[in-house]
């Protein structure tokens, strides 16, 4: 009995403590996680067809490694997936991020940090929902998070709108 409790409350505990980790990546990582952001508003698409790649390797580098006799070999299948957890995870902080941004109209005038902290739980809440959050949510925009976190890490911007382009030449 004593492991069922265990298990039940590390599970609440990791469920606690995520929102939090988001909310403290946004309030660290302000660029990172706004460029990821703007590449999940904007950019979706371009974002899941590079994820799909990126998540490919490293679970390919992780199944070929894991295996090997080699301890340090081995070693670089744990490394793989510190790294692209981490990714995920700054991708699941610009997400956290859009969510935010989309619920700030529907909620009361609060505060950026709170809202930023009720996106990450309705994005943790969405990946936890029996069947489709297990199997098609949570798959698909953790692919997707992942490929906005590789272009965010690298820089790339999507392309600026043509009003963009209008605002940013008509005010000069």
């Amino acid at each position: 009995m004593v492991d069922v409790y265990i298990v039940v409350y590390s599970l609440l505990g990791i469920l606690i403590c995520l929102p939090a980790l988001l909310l403290a990546l946004n309030l660290l990582m302000p660029q990172i996680t706004g460029r990821i952001e703007t590449r999940l508003e904007r950019t979706p698409g371009k974002s899941f067809f590079l994820g799909v790649p990126v998540t490919a390797a490293f679970l390919l580098w992780i199944a070929i490694t894991a295996n090997v006799p080699i301890g340090v070999v081995r070693g670089t299948a744990f490394v793989a997936a510190f790294v692209g957890m981490g990714l995920g995870t700054l991708g699941a902080a610009g997400m956290s991020r859009l969510l935010a941004k989309r619920i700030t109209v529907l909620a009361n005038p609060s505060s950026q940090a709170m809202n930023w902290l009720r996106g990450a739980v309705m994005y943790e809440l969405a990946c936890l929902f029996p069947i489709v959050g297990w199997f098609l949510f949570a798959p698909i925009v953790g692919i997707t998070v992942l490929g906005a976190a590789v272009f965010a890490l690298l820089g790339w911007l999507p392309r600026p709108t043509v009003s963009e382009q209008i605002v940013v030449t008509g005010n000069q």
